[in-house]
């Protein structure tokens, strides 16, 4: 009510225009203040930046040399609000070729540079652990332009965006578009014209659809739970079908004879698995023992280590989670020692750096590592050690000893408890 007084008495004393200027600039003073406040407020919310925002930038720009010496221990499937994925982010800046010649149109020297260098990032983060098949956030903003000029100008001028869809679709809707303008491009005009486009994208799909990255190189989202492998999709009929033939035992011709059991497999598998095994079986053998019984090979391992190997072999499916670590490194050691293609392809050496889940396991899988020297395994673990606490208690608790010991102090940086005192103990006074 006494608002009301003070309005009537001003409404007296004051002119109506002169009231009317004092209420239009009280309002605007609130709004431009409000708005101050919000600007004050959202202002650092637009300068902050993505933690990993580096890697995200350098794979955008192309930098090879960067992403490859950096080598960090990111999660390879994130999501970035702008650029997506790291597999989405590379060539996010734009993709700027040049072509040269006429008729014969063919990339620049540096275009093949830039494309190698390109190719080179996809090899690097999917043997990191990058999933071609994941899609990026639905709300990612940004989009990748691909251009192309030539001495009679713009050849090519396309744009996609990013934002949900995976590394596969993205480049596979590329490939299509650039296919569709070559078809579209009369034959009398661009004669012998190349498709530079369509094969350059071709190529990046090749490598998306047959790279098989060798390691996640991501902590699991919760501890002690195993995330699955990021390797290239095996058809469900292919695999059922090896699956098939490993278990017609009638049709096998060599039997693995261990301690406790046997194991048949066929030798025309052994042989295209491993160069050793290949020798092995070519060595002489009598005319009539070979056409009546099957080539019987003593072994000294365990027929569930071997049995579990013929499963990765046939199939070539990741191990399924029922297998204990104990196990894989069974299969790791009998796989190391035939020299087979699980080691080159890095099947095994990424199922056991997804069982480093403590520090415990991490110890007993550098271990492994060090001693079959797999340096990707051994970096693994030593990323692991980075970010476990646990490991660091249990390295400062003397837990770990030996090469391990040494492998993760170059990691963490800090020498044990009680090594500095115990050294300082044993000082001369003299220097």
């Amino acid at each position: 009510s006494s608002h009301f007084v003070w309005l009537r008495s001003l409404n007296r004393s004051v002119p109506t225009g002169l009231m009317l200027d004092v209420l239009l600039g009280a309002a605007a003073a609130s709004i431009l203040g409000a708005a101050l406040l919000v600007i004050r407020v959202l202002r650092p919310l637009r300068h902050e930046e993505h933690p990993q925002e580096w890697i995200f930038r350098a794979l955008a720009y192309g930098r090879r040399d960067l992403v490859v010496k950096g080598d960090p221990d990111i999660n390879w499937n994130e999501s970035h609000p702008h650029f997506g994925t790291p597999l989405h982010a590379i060539g996010g800046n734009g993709i700027r070729l040049e072509a040269e010649g006429w008729p014969w149109v063919d990339w620049t020297e540096e275009s093949n540079a830039f494309i190698k260098d390109l190719l080179a990032l996809f090899q690097f983060a999917m043997r990191r652990g990058a999933d071609p098949s994941i899609n990026s956030s639905v709300s990612c903003t940004g989009c990748i332009r691909f251009r192309v000029t030539g001495p009679q100008g713009t050849l090519y001028d396309l744009q996609e965006p990013v934002g949900g869809r995976s590394a596969i679709s993205l480049w596979l809707a590329f490939s299509q578009r650039a296919k569709e303008q070559d078809g579209r491009n009369p034959p009398q005009e661009h004669p012998l014209q190349l498709p530079l486009a369509s094969s350059f994208f071709d190529g990046i799909l090749s490598l998306l659809l047959h790279e098989i990255p060798k390691h996640k190189g991501c902590v699991p989202k919760r501890p002690g739970r195993l995330e699955p492998l990021a390797l290239a999709e095996i058809p469900e009929a292919t695999s059922g079908l090896w699956s098939r033939i490993m278990r017609s035992e009638d049709t096998c011709d060599v039997v693995l004879q261990c301690p406790d059991g046997e194991v048949r497999v066929h030798s025309v598998i052994l042989a295209s698995t491993s160069k050793v095994l290949s020798a092995m079986l070519s060595w002489p053998r009598e005319e009539a023992q070979r056409a009546a019984t099957p080539w019987k090979v003593p072994l000294e391992d365990r027929r569930e280590v071997v049995e579990a190997w013929r499963a990765l072999v046939y199939t070539g499916l990741p191990p399924p989670e029922g297998l204990t670590t104990n196990l894989l490194i069974e299969v790791l050691n009998l796989s190391h020692r035939w020299q087979d293609h699980l080691i080159e392809c890095g099947l095994l050496t990424t199922a056991l750096a997804k069982r480093v889940v403590d520090g415990e396991s991490c110890g007993m899988v550098l271990e492994v590592a060090l001693s079959k020297d797999l340096p990707e395994l051994r970096n693994e673990c030593l990323a692991f050690a980075r970010r476990s606490r646990e490991v660091r208690r249990d390295w400062e608790r003397g837990q770990f000893s030996g090469e391990v010991y040494n492998q993760l102090a170059s990691v963490l940086g800090v020498k044990r408890r009680g090594a500095a005192a115990k050294a300082a103990s044993t000082r001369r006074w003299d220097l």
